[in-house]
């Protein structure tokens, strides 16, 4: 084997050529006063980028260790890839319609209609096989068997309210084992792996009871059941950008056929511009708005990661119910979840307990509805009730009351406050 894997000589293959029929056809498209054989051209320029971000976005998410400066890791750098890939294509539609926009103002036909046409038709050609090269990537992680998922560790109390977490084997979060690699390298899912429901439909494993001398590796893995087959396919969110600006760029190329083959068949010669001068630019608006329904959803979902939003299928009040009904809890606030990649969520919140006994009883009920809405990584920070403050207090205040507007909970006695969209329980 040579030094670059399969995938990896295809990519650097659709660079190539994609570098190859952006300058051919930027030229083209002056040449022949086609807009969209330009703005396919820009949207082959897009290409380019979107595969540089995707490959980049890949190498980084890979770096599962943590550091002084990123204690998560790097698996969000897929998200940010993607967000970057849909927030650069909305920019270009954007330019590409008021340009189409003008040419409406002022219709002027395709002067090289021939040329046009064979460039445009070479173009639709190069996403074709873009998109046979992508999806058949799409396919080799679709059918790789699921892994099982990381392990978290068992929560252990501290006495004092200290706030206690999730650390798994390595010492480190893992990468999503659902995905398989871009170019050879493994890459972290972004599309949650669970249901859209907030019950899971997998076969429950029984885990290890919570005792005080656990160790913090003793939690069993969740075994594979039948019914998780029929999860929806994971998909990463790189892969998707890439994927739109292929499928938009083919789009493109498939108006500048249609338009240029309507200026081959029937030519203007030097008769004034009628109906066929508004083919070009008509059908470069459609192709925007094409686009662009399918970048805006994009988007949407990648900032919600970024945000730390709610994940999606979470329901935050069935679960906070769910919560304050788990035997020794007393009162529980700020339970906050939110999703760190791959389908990864990760949750936390306060608990107030009489005893450190109840504590230890509740934290192992407590993680078990937590895994039962697809939450698997959850921070647990005890406190114990004192009898002068209330229960919805905070036990773990900072050591000065000048920063008590920075702390997550605050000493003084609110209304019930909303947080991530529900009210806390008592």
């Amino acid at each position: 084997m040579g030094r670059y894997s399969g995938k990896t000589c295809r990519l650097i293959f659709m660079l190539a050529l994609t570098v190859g029929f952006f300058v051919a056809e930027l030229g083209a498209g002056y040449l022949g006063n086609s807009i969209a054989l330009v703005s396919d051209s820009f949207n082959m320029l897009s290409d380019l980028i979107s595969l540089c971000v995707g490959l980049s976005g890949g190498r980084i998410a890979r770096r599962s260790r943590r550091g002084p400066r990123a204690p998560y890791g790097y698996s969000r750098a897929e998200a940010v890839g993607a967000l970057s890939n849909a927030v650069f294509l909305t920019a270009l539609c954007f330019t590409i319609f008021v340009e189409a926009i003008l040419r409406l103002a002022r219709p002027e036909p395709i002067d090289d209609a021939q040329l046009v046409l064979i460039v445009g038709s070479l173009g639709l050609a190069v996403n074709l096989v873009g998109l046979l090269v992508f999806q058949d990537w799409g396919s080799c992680f679709r059918s790789r068997p699921p892994a099982p998922p990381p392990t978290a560790s068992t929560l252990s109390a501290v006495p004092g309210g200290a706030p206690v977490g999730p650390v798994d084997e390595a010492g480190a979060f893992r990468l999503h084992p659902r995905l398989a690699s871009l170019s050879g390298l493994p890459l972290v899912s972004l599309t949650s792996p669970h249901p859209s429901h907030l019950y899971p439909t997998y076969t429950q494993h029984s885990v290890s009871s919570l005792n005080a001398g656990d160790s913090p590796n003793d939690q069993k893995s969740p075994e594979e059941g039948p019914e998780r087959k029929t999860e929806r396919k994971s998909e990463a969110l790189n892969i998707r950008g890439v994927l739109l600006h292929v499928m938009g760029d083919a789009l493109g190329s498939v108006v500048v056929v249609v338009a240029a083959t309507i200026f081959h068949v029937l030519p203007l010669d030097d008769a004034p511009c009628n109906w066929q001068c508004y083919i070009d630019p008509s059908l470069t608006i459609i192709m925007v708005f094409i686009i662009m329904s399918s970048a805006f959803p994009l988007i949407k979902e990648t900032s919600t990661i970024l945000l730390q939003m709610v994940p999606k299928g979470v329901n935050m009040q069935l679960l906070t119910d769910r919560l304050a009904r788990v035997p020794g809890v007393s009162s529980l606030h700020e339970v906050h979840v939110w999703e760190l990649a791959g389908g990864k969520n990760i949750a936390t919140l306060h608990i107030k307990c009489q005893t450190p006994t109840d504590y230890q009883d509740a934290a192992y009920k407590i993680r078990k509805v937590f895994h039962d809405a697809g939450i698997h990584s959850v921070t647990i920070q005890p406190e114990y009730i004192d009898h002068k403050t209330s229960q919805l207090l905070c036990s773990s205040p900072c050591i000065s009351k000048a920063c008590d507007s920075q702390l997550c909970c605050s000493q003084r006695k609110p209304p019930l406050a909303k947080t991530n969209g529900y009210a806390e329980k008592n």
